[in-house]
């Protein structure tokens, strides 16, 4: 089975552990399809307007990848918790058939990444070990992965 990874907003404007860092490197590096997404809060967001969350404007260091992609990786840009219909071409492209999501934080963008794919008709499972929320709310998250979604092998 063709299987892609998705490493979600593993950026520096939502500092992570330094182990899951390298454990994501670490576990990225076998699938043939690495896929990063980044988060950009434009001016006119909800996320500024309703949340107050400022990090992450169009342009600032607050959106660089903590784990620098190789030339033939897929960056995706959002400005949202989930995947937009063009992220979705992107993904289907690769021929994966399988897509394994890890990243940050579990609570918001993983689970919102998760519906968008499992939505699109796109099998997709979370790698549990290799999430994280700066919220603490990662075990209250893992569990509505575990009741909506199958687990990663």
């Amino acid at each position: 089975m063709k299987r892609a990874v998705l490493i979600v907003d593993l950026q520096k404007a939502f500092p992570a552990p330094a182990k899951l860092i390298a454990d994501i490197k670490r576990y990225s590096q076998r699938f043939e399809h690495r896929i990063f997404t980044r988060f950009v809060n434009p001016h006119g967001s909800l996320f500024r307007q309703i949340l107050q969350r400022n990090s992450c404007p169009p342009g600032s260091p607050d959106t660089a990848l903590l784990i620098e992609p190789d030339d033939d990786d897929i960056v995706l840009t959002k400005t949202g918790y989930g995947l937009k219909p063009g992220h979705i071409k992107k993904i289907k492209d690769t021929g994966a058939e399988q897509v394994i999501v890890c990243g940050i934080d579990t609570d918001a963008c993983v689970l919102g990444v998760m519906f968008s794919l499992f939505d699109a008709g796109i099998d997709c499972r979370v790698k549990k070990d290799l999430c994280w929320s700066s919220s603490g709310l990662h075990e209250e998250a893992l569990k509505i992965v575990e009741e909506q979604f199958p687990p990663a092998k």
